[in-house]
């Protein structure tokens, strides 16, 4: 059963059948056929309202296949709600959606309490009539949006009763917005001082496995990069030329709590993070993603690991539009010493958030490893990274 059904019967109807039965009875002492009309007529309405408010419902099927849009904000989507109804006909009722508030109506009567949309329209269905309700609305906040529940209301024909169905199942369908991304100056000042893969304008390091090209060669040139048949065929001295490379690669630690709640900057947090994610997809930079957020599996909190692309971008966006000030943490200690005993080390750390005392000790090990680490900064509505200096701060953020 997809839906839990409440039946309220009006106790008007209870009288009415029992003064029904009363004048079927009368009506054999009296010998009166339109008394005895009367009273076969009232007991017929009485028991059509009963099985009417008992069997409504019955064969009415919603479509829950899962479904999963993703919008910026100022986006404008829709709810799409189909229904199938194989039991007996649906008039005048009238259907209830509550959902998040990450999005709201585009027109039409709604309201907000405690952060829930509430819609309500009108709904009827034929018998095998299939209906495909449209809700329009507009991504108004970066969030998760699910329809929380959906319940709908059938009245009687003759105002005797309501019937009220309750979705029973969890609703899969859900609206996720992104964050609106805020300017972090300095974010193209990280550079790597090893080697790795990455191609890279500016680094020391080159990529010695086949030169990708020839220049005139210069006094300073080693003798052993000369490219001889190229030389010969441009009678002047020609100098192989190699791919510079260094090693990329960063992970954005993100600690949320503040204390023992959620911070009240988690919207600074998110959006900054976002562009930061922009940036390292643009440059095709690999990035990873560390939030002392509580998951379930091998990762005590939101992981999402080292990798480059545009799917890879979607998940952390993903990742980033489903924490709200609701989200379950653990200690930002804990997501540090996790990290560096089970998860690999990337060149470049950047650390958002307030830094404890507990986790200087881990951020103290890696420098000593040669970690660039750095530490993104607020400055009024925007943001900044500069080297992560190791001033404390107490867990409260004072």
């Amino acid at each position: 059963m997809q839906w839990k059904k409440i039946v309220i019967e009006d106790r008007f109807l209870s009288i009415l059948a029992f003064l029904g039965i009363l004048l079927l009875i009368a009506s054999f002492y009296i010998n009166s056929w339109l008394m005895f009309g009367a009273g076969l007529m009232i007991i017929f309405i009485a028991a059509g309202n009963s099985y009417y408010l008992k069997h409504i419902g019955e064969g009415l099927f919603f479509d829950n296949s899962r479904k999963r849009n993703r919008f910026f904000i100022g986006d404008k989507g829709e709810w799409s709600l189909q229904f199938l109804n194989q039991g007996l006909p649906i008039m005048k009722g009238n259907l209830s959606i509550y959902f998040d508030s990450a999005v709201v109506p585009v027109s039409g009567e709604y309201h907000i309490h405690s952060s829930r949309v509430d819609v309500s329209l009108p709904f009827s269905m034929g018998q095998q009539e299939k209906v495909d309700i449209k809700i329009p609305f507009i991504a108004e906040k970066r969030g998760l949006s699910k329809i929380r529940k959906m319940e709908l209301h059938i009245p009687h024909f003759f105002g005797f009763g309501d019937t009220i169905l309750e979705f029973s199942d969890v609703i899969n369908i859900e609206a996720l917005v992104y964050p609106k991304a805020i300017s972090v100056r300095n974010i193209d000042k990280h550079k790597s001082v090893k080697p790795g893969h990455n191609p890279s304008n500016f680094s020391l390091f080159e990529d010695n496995m086949g030169p990708i090209g020839t220049r005139d060669y210069l006094p300073t040139d080693s003798f052993n990069r000369i490219n001889w048949k190229a030389s010969a065929r441009k009678m002047t001295l020609q100098t192989k030329e190699y791919e510079r490379i260094n090693e990329a690669g960063a992970v954005l630690f993100i600690n949320v709590s503040d204390g023992f709640s959620v911070t009240s900057k988690l919207e600074f947090l998110m959006s900054s993070t976002a562009e930061m994610a922009y940036f390292f997809h643009k440059r095709n930079i690999p990035f990873s993603l560390c939030m002392n957020v509580r998951s379930a599996g091998f990762t005590p909190f939101t992981y999402l690991p080292l990798g480059s692309g545009k799917d890879h971008l979607q998940k952390l966006l993903d990742l980033l539009a489903i924490a709200d000030f609701h989200s379950p943490t653990i200690p930002h200690e804990q997501v540090l010493f996790f990290y560096k005993r089970h998860l690999p080390i990337a060149p470049t750390m950047i650390h958002a958030g307030i830094r404890t005392t507990g986790s200087d000790g881990y951020i103290q090990e890696w420098i000593r490893e040669g970690v660039q680490l750095l530490e993104l900064q607020m400055h009024t509505e925007n943001a900044f990274l500069e080297p992560l200096k190791m001033k404390l701060k107490d867990v409260a953020g004072k």
